[in-house]
């Protein structure tokens, strides 16, 4: 597909979802070789609710000054035909939740290496979205609110990306939060302070994500298994949560201990913020011995999603050769367009010097015959000797050369006939054509009711004898 989209071209549907639909797009103005970008654009339904738009507007106005190597970038938002959308980086990969998924299925659990590879890329992403200032400098104390698996992003490259702020707290968007449910975030992944609705702060991030490290070392859900919203809420409120080293043996007592402070149900008895546990996380990690035999995350999203890797790689070629064609004839038809006039009247311009200049020469020549007409007959004899000794010197000394130059020919749509001087060539687009240089053809090109006509100059110069052209209906 390639749709217009405001100053967009989406290229492919990649997902559709409860609220919004994502596409692989490039912005009109970027350059053909640069990598996609993904607008995710609201579903209709929700144009309608004036406080979800309100906090929409707002918190992305907010998330657009991030800029983190672990936090997706926004590079735009707003609204086209009576849509809302955000212009945000690609990342060509997979949601932990959906890797978690697969290893759930497997009865498998990541290893410790890849577990505290993951923990400093997101406790770093979070450390720098909380500490966001506006461009005052006012502290906006930013919150994710919403920190579950399927909101963290692995590349296929090794990249891991926070994404979807989508519910973010931030100090001035408050009051817009009281007009939607009261409750916000993935159940199964809430504090319990979200539970309680009580005033949040950056802690409850670390909790949310606490939670998430100790399913992946456990290999088991920890609240969202239960039956019902309500019992996971008072699970998440009331119920002790487990030793991860009584549930998992193998996992190492220390990170044990990073990870039973970081879900204290009293968040004063929690990591103060998550520089605070990154720094545990990375004194725990130094003490590790090197393991040079550990998977990495590259490898193990292409083994486990073998299928995906394939189709969407595919995708991206067909989207950007697809955009690279459009823009190729777009801009060839912009030339023709602009640029046909010009050429006609300069070759206009060419052929009237040339007849003149013919003309001046034939003047000359007759005046010359009527003065010294007596010595015609030597001035022919003499020429005719210099032209057969001149050519017969050329013919033994010097390699004949051609006048013909290859001229490659192709169009939109191709396996168009190929008509020169009014007669057919015989050849289709695409294909090359042996033509005299320096001297002005008239092509045309015809499939169907699809008509199009060029002069052109064959050219000494090898990279400008290449005729690309898209044909238009035939006017009636």
């Amino acid at each position: 597909m390639l749709e217009n989209y405001g100053e967009y071209q989406l290229l492919s549907k990649i997902a559709t979802g409860g609220m919004a639909e994502i596409f692989l797009a490039k912005h009109t103005n970027s350059p053909v070789t640069s990598m996609p970008i993904a607008i995710k654009r609201i579903l209709r339904q929700f144009n309608t609710n004036q406080a979800f738009i309100k906090m929409f507007l707002a918190e992305a106005r907010i998330i657009c000054n991030i800029t983190h190597e672990n936090i997706v970038k926004i590079y735009d938002f707003g609204k086209f035909d009576e849509t809302y959308y955000i212009a945000m980086e690609y990342v060509f990969g997979q949601s932990l939740g959906q890797l978690m998924n697969k290893y759930l299925q497997k009865g498998r659990t990541l290893s410790p290496e890849l577990v505290l590879e993951l923990t400093v890329a997101v406790l770093s992403g979070l450390e720098f979205a909380h500490n966001t200032r506006d461009r005052h400098g006012i502290f906006l104390n930013v919150v994710h609110l919403d920190m579950n698996p399927n909101n963290i992003l692995l590349s296929y490259d090794g990249k891991i990306k926070l994404v979807d702020f989508g519910i973010a707290h931030a100090s001035y968007t408050r009051t817009l939060k009281n007009n939607l449910q009261s409750v916000q975030g993935t159940y199964g992944y809430l504090s319990p302070e979200q539970c309680q609705e009580k005033p949040l702060d950056r802690r409850s991030d670390l909790f949310s994500f606490a939670v998430i490290l100790w399913e992946l070392l456990a290999g088991k859900p920890l609240f969202k298994q239960m039956e019902s919203d309500a019992a996971i809420l008072n699970a998440i409120v009331n119920d002790p949560i487990p030793d991860i080293t009584t549930v998992n043996p193998q996992v190492p007592r220390e990170l044990g201990f990073i990870l039973q402070k970081a879900l204290q149900k009293n968040r004063e008895q929690r990591y103060g913020s998550a520089a605070e546990m990154l720094e545990d996380i990375k004194r725990y990690q130094s003490m590790r011995e090197f393991d040079p035999q550990a998977e990495n995350f590259p490898t193990v999203l292409k083994r486990e999603f073998a299928a995906h890797f394939i189709k969407m790689n595919r995708v991206l070629e067909k989207a950007q050769a697809s955009y690279l064609m459009d823009e190729l004839f777009k801009d060839i038809s912009e030339i023709e367009e602009v640029d046909l006039n010009e050429k006609i009247r300069v070759q206009q311009e060419e052929l009237v010097a040339s007849i003149k200049k013919e003309e001046a020469v034939q003047e000359e020549k007759e005046r010359r015959d009527e003065v010294r007409g007596w010595l015609w007959p030597l001035v022919v004899a003499a020429v005719t000797l210099t032209l057969f000794f001149g050519g017969l010197s050329l013919y033994l000394f010097f390699p004949w050369q051609s006048d013909t130059v290859s001229v490659f020919v192709a169009s939109l749509p191709p396996e168009t006939e190929i008509y020169v001087d009014g007669r057919d060539s015989g050849a289709k687009t695409p294909t090359e054509l042996k033509l005299v240089k320096g001297r002005t053809y008239v092509f045309e090109f015809r499939k169907d009711d699809l008509v199009a006509e060029l002069p052109f100059v064959p050219s000494e110069e090898p990279e400008k004898n290449k005729i690309f052209v898209k044909l238009k209906k035939k006017e009636q």
